[in-house]
């Protein structure tokens, strides 16, 4: 334990000592894994009807681009040691970027299915992979810094529905928005090998993560499991509000691709503010409650967003359910590597894994429902598992406390 102490003192001197300039890049990084997920759910329309998709299949680009990040999250959880930081970075940025560039090129149903597999292989091993190393070096301010990490990747969950409502307004080449963000993040991989992650003379420890061993404390407690099950229908319920929406803004409200678009980049918007607000001012409030409090308004204003048909109101509802979940991701990320200090890499690329199943399993899990029941009750979903998340957290608050001295 003492040597993790010094380690860890060790690395917050080596990012305090003025690395900003690998921050800016991380930075780049989740603005263009950001614009990737918060273009997905306005492309799938267009995307659906190039390929003539069934309602229950037009979920399956989102499946497709999430399995590859759960596969890059379970790698990272046994694999990650700081050590290897530069090449999770730079091998990773650099397939990404060719794969999103060469969708311009796909012209099947599979070609594509796989393409974004691809990519999301890629971006889920460098999302993780920042998210880790800046947990590892950021000890007691990691709640604060993954906030603030993750404001970008809002940013980029903003810019990704504006393009496609801009190349949507001028042309019907939806490619084109999948070629462009492949162009923005092709200089990453350069610059993460031109950047020094390791500033001065000090060492790093080997890992602080040691891959596969010592990793039975976590999995044999109740709070690891539970923050996993948080994870899971935290990204389940953000993925899917944010690709069905504008399904059902087009289908059941009779928006424009366009104009739901528009909408959707609101909901990206709130987050982005919700994040820099918890990151700035409010990162040191107990986290539990925190988390409590957001699902149960999430629940709250996302149903209310499916019933209510005005569009100043609805406008105003998608920005609160935005505000409401908004540092869910990077304070639950956080919460893990608090309760599992010793566990940072573990803990980070397990629950990223639990996450990236959720945004596989609940937007499929509408397309079907959606056949079933009706696209405009399918939806409700969302809510649904709002109230459950705002159980466990509950749950998991009182773990807690039970487990300190």
């Amino acid at each position: 334990m003492r040597e993790f102490d010094v380690a860890m003192g060790k690395m917050s001197k080596i990012d305090k000592g003025g690395n900003w300039k690998l921050f800016v890049f991380a930075c780049w990084g989740m603005l263009s894994v950001g614009m990737v997920f918060g273009s997905m759910g306005p492309l799938l329309v267009p995307i659906s009807d190039t390929f003539r998709l069934r309602i229950a299949q037009v979920g399956l680009p989102i499946v497709c681009n999430s399995a590859g990040f759960f596969s890059a999250s379970i790698l990272l959880a046994f694999l990650w040691k700081v050590h290897r930081v530069r090449i999770f970075l730079i091998a990773p940025s650099l397939v990404a970027s060719l794969a999103l560039a060469s969708i311009g090129l796909v012209r099947t149903t599979l070609l594509l299915l796989a393409v974004l597999f691809l990519v999301g292989i890629s971006q889920g091993l460098l999302h993780t992979s920042l998210d880790c190393f800046f947990s590892e070096i950021s000890g007691e301010q990691r709640t604060r810094r993954l906030n603030w990490l993750h404001v970008f990747y809002g940013i980029g969950a903003i810019i990704g529905p504006l393009l496609v409502a801009i190349v949507l307004t001028f042309s019907d080449k939806w490619r084109l928005v999948y070629v462009l963000v492949g162009l923005l993040s092709l200089p990453l991989p350069i610059l993460f090998w031109r950047s020094s992650l390791y500033q001065g003379s000090i060492s790093f420890s080997p890992t602080l993560t040691p891959a596969g061993q010592g990793l039975t404390r976590p999995i044999a407690s109740p709070l690891f499991w539970l923050a996993a099950l948080a994870m899971l229908l935290y990204v389940g319920i953000e993925v899917s509000f944010g690709s069905w929406t504008p399904v059902f803004l087009t289908r059941v409200r009779d928006l424009s691709i366009v104009s739901a678009s528009y909408a959707i980049s609101v909901f990206w918007v709130s987050i982005v503010v919700g994040r820099f607000l918890f990151g700035t001012f409010f990162h040191k409030t107990n986290l539990s409650l925190s988390l409590v409090v957001g699902t149960l308004a999430a629940a709250l204003f996302s149903a209310l967003t499916f019933m209510l048909k005005g569009h100043i109101p609805m406008i105003l509802l998608i920005a609160l359910s935005g505000l409401s979940i908004s540092w869910f991701y990077p304070s639950v990320i956080a919460l893990g590597a608090n309760t599992f200090p010793e566990h940072i890499g573990f803990m980070t690329g397990a629950l990223a894994a639990s996450g990236t199943s959720g945004s596989m399993l609940f937007p499929w899990l509408i397309g079907p429902v959606s056949e079933a029941l009706g696209l405009e009750r399918s939806v409700f979903l969302v809510p649904l598992l709002c109230i459950a998340l705002a159980g466990i957290f509950t749950r998991y608050a009182l773990c807690l406390l039970r487990t300190k001295p």
